[in-house]
């Protein structure tokens, strides 16, 4: 099941989502995240949040469709997108996108990018994205699809990644190891191919194709 989550985060150019969007089951938006849900024309399946950052006219426009609504108090432990993820997750989704994430605030962005490990220990594939950022982390295989020349970065998550290989890059690796303390030789890599491979046999990898 492929959920679609909406965060409050800024989203200059709305053109990216339409290929992440498709086959999706449901749509999921968090507080702010509404706004670009309107902006693209959809109606939620859902919205969660405290409402403390998103503008009432928006809040009473999605009210008028009888969308279900999961508010809560502002003072919380979870952020706005956990309350959406969590939400996900009892919908039995097993693949997440989640947009509007990536933004100003590095703590919450950080806080997002960690919690892809989360969700790939539960076996749900989940992917952090923007304009310019498509943001995942593995611990076994992944297809790279793009065009030659796209920019994707490997960098480790965890203390150690063993056994990297990567295939159809400008800069190939066979059974490297990436050190979480200054192993950066992935950084800014080069698909050389349409269709690159990722494999490693131990350790979780942040996997991050990016547009300059």
């Amino acid at each position: 099941m492929k959920v679609i989550i909406f965060a409050g985060a800024k989203i200059n150019d709305y053109g990216f989502c339409e290929n992440y969007m498709d086959g999706a089951d449901a749509v999921i938006c968090c507080d702010a995240g509404m706004r670009h849900a309107k902006a693209l024309g959809i109606d939620p399946d859902y919205i969660v949040g405290d409402f403390d950052s998103t503008s009432p006219e928006i809040l009473e426009y999605y009210k008028a469709k009888n969308i279900p609504i999961r508010q809560f108090p502002t003072r919380k432990d979870e952020t706005d997108m956990e309350l959406g993820i969590f939400l996900a997750l009892e919908l039995g989704a097993t693949e997440l996108v989640l947009f509007g994430g990536i933004g100003d605030r590095f703590d919450h962005t950080l806080a997002n990018a960690h919690y892809l490990l989360s969700l790939l220990k539960k076996g749900v594939r989940a992917r952090l994205v923007d304009d310019k950022n498509c943001v995942e982390v593995i611990d076994k295989h992944l297809t790279v699809e793009g065009k030659v020349g796209d920019l994707v970065s490997t960098i480790p998550l965890s203390m150690e990644v063993k056994g990297i290989t990567l295939k159809g890059f400008s800069y190939p690796l066979t059974d490297a190891t990436l050190t979480l303390d200054g192993d950066y030789i992935a950084v800014s890599n080069v698909l050389a191919e349409e269709m690159a491979t990722i494999d490693i046999s131990e350790g979780y990898l942040f996997v991050i194709q990016s547009k300059d």
